[in-house]
């Protein structure tokens, strides 16, 4: 038989009480770990509540400053402990119902407009949020914002009256858009100019300032010019004009007009080409001529010859010196260019390279902005991005890339000093030496280069100089 052992039984009791204790720390805290998710749970359903904008009614707590309590008036370094009841923070429980959620809480309010401006995106509203706008309630304004002026480009055959019937939601008259663009003669437009559209009679003298501040930001431009430098190119195997153009990102206009060319076409390697810093041409001066009759003659500032040259605006100029004309193009070219094609107009025909709107002519246009003269040497037609091009007429491609200012640009020879010119293309399809027949797709309508929409930029040349494609086109 056993025998019982006092001493084992207060060992064993002890035992027993520690085991109770631990049991019942481990249950407090399963109990306040439970207690805080589900603290967490209200928490995240309150949030959920208020995005929903559901009821909700549950308790929060404000938080009392008691720093006056924690350091006494007049004793910044003393320590100990606080006064008896004061507590270092006080709770003091609060119900919250749904109206003072949305008093306290401005989110709902804000969350409800952003719902609003959400649903009108989506149904294709077309409101726009005018920013800025001083409101003491705080809430969002939605208004459309109308713009001053329109920007509207000249098509062929529209007059002024034509204009203001297209615009007529903005309750202008010919006079008005006279006025705003001080067009002195109301039954003369050129095609290409751009006129500024008020949207509405109020803003006719905003949009004539608007008007007077790009002619003058234009004006001033123009008559500016960095200072001519030329250096030497070295006629490489397999060269022509409009490569080496490429090449050295100027108009073949100025490759022309800075080199004395005999056949263009035939560019023997190793011999020399001039090529300046910038586009224009060099002007050997005759006698008699003055700064401004030569500006006046080509269409360019005074003060843009006199900056690229590094003289006086008032300088005399001796007989047979040199200057070179920034901007400008070779005039004796064009003309006797398109003398010889008058006469051979009937030799050749083209036929039209794409389908669409013909925005711009051969010839002479006048900045509506800067004033000044510019020749244009091929017809503008416009078309969606992406539309075919056709060559005009059989031939051989004698440049297929980019070109300067003309963008990816093909070129074709069609023999007997023809040629024939397509800028701004997106895409092209041939390659250089290979031969194409007419009506065959050589590249799609693009905007690269110095273009602002997609169009086709089309150049028919005879002799290498720019001739009227309309002469030429059937």
């Amino acid at each position: 038989m056993f025998e019982h052992d006092p001493v084992n039984g207060k060992s064993f009791k002890k035992r027993l009480d520690f085991l109770v204790f631990v049991a019942l720390m481990i249950s407090a805290t399963v109990f306040i770990t439970g207690a805080a998710l589900q603290r967490s749970k209200v928490e995240a359903l309150e949030s959920l509540s208020f995005l929903e904008a559901k009821e909700f009614g549950l308790p929060g707590y404000l938080i009392v400053d008691v720093t006056d309590l924690l350091i006494p008036d007049g004793d910044m370094g003393a320590i100990g402990p606080l006064p008896d009841g004061s507590g270092a923070i006080m709770f003091k429980e609060k119900t919250l119902n749904n109206a003072d959620s949305q008093e306290k809480e401005p989110g709902n309010d804000v969350q409800e407009k952003l719902n609003k401006l959400q649903e009108e995106y989506f149904n294709g509203q077309d409101t726009a949020f005018q920013a800025g706008n001083d409101n003491s309630s705080g809430e969002i304004v939605l208004e459309e914002v109308t713009p001053d002026y329109r920007v509207h480009e000249v098509q062929q055959g529209e007059t002024l009256a034509s204009i203001v019937k297209r615009y007529t939601e903005y309750g202008i008259s010919i006079e008005d858009i006279a006025k705003a663009n001080q067009i002195s003669n109301i039954h003369k437009l050129n095609v290409g100019d751009i006129l500024l559209i008020p949207t509405s009679k109020d803003n006719v003298d905003v949009v004539l300032k608007e008007l007077l501040k790009r002619r003058a930001k234009a004006e001033e431009e123009a008559k500016s010019a960095p200072k001519i430098e030329t250096r030497t190119y070295t006629v490489q195997e397999g060269d022509s004009l409009w490569t080496i153009a490429n090449k050295v990102n100027l108009d073949i206009n100025t490759l022309f007009g800075c080199n004395d060319l005999k056949n263009p076409d035939l560019l023997k390697p190793g011999s020399k080409l001039r090529i300046p810093n910038q586009d224009g041409i060099f002007y050997k001066v005759n006698k008699g001529d003055t700064l401004s009759s030569i500006a006046k003659k080509y269409g360019i500032y005074i003060e843009a010859i006199a900056a690229a040259n590094s003289i006086e605006t008032d300088a005399v100029l001796i007989a047979g010196s040199e200057i070179f004309l920034p901007g400008a193009k070779d005039l004796s070219s064009f003309t006797s260019g398109t003398s010889r094609a008058s006469g051979n107009s009937g030799s050749i025909g083209f036929r039209w390279p794409v389908r669409g709107r013909l925005t711009s002519r051969f010839g002479y246009r006048r900045d509506p902005f800067s004033g000044r003269k510019d020749l244009h040497t091929g017809l503008d037609i416009a078309a969606p991005r992406g539309t075919r091009i056709a060559a005009a007429a059989a031939g051989r491609v004698v440049h297929a890339g980019w070109m300067g200012g003309y963008g990816r640009t093909v070129v074709i020879d069609h023999g007997r000093g023809y040629r024939t010119l397509y800028g701004h293309c997106n895409s092209i399809s041939v390659k250089r030496g290979q031969r194409v027949s007419a009506g065959q797709v050589i590249a799609t309508v693009g905007a690269t280069g110095r273009a602002t929409g997609p169009h086709l930029h089309f150049e028919v040349r005879k002799n290498n100089s720019p001739v009227n494609p309309l002469k030429y086109l059937r």
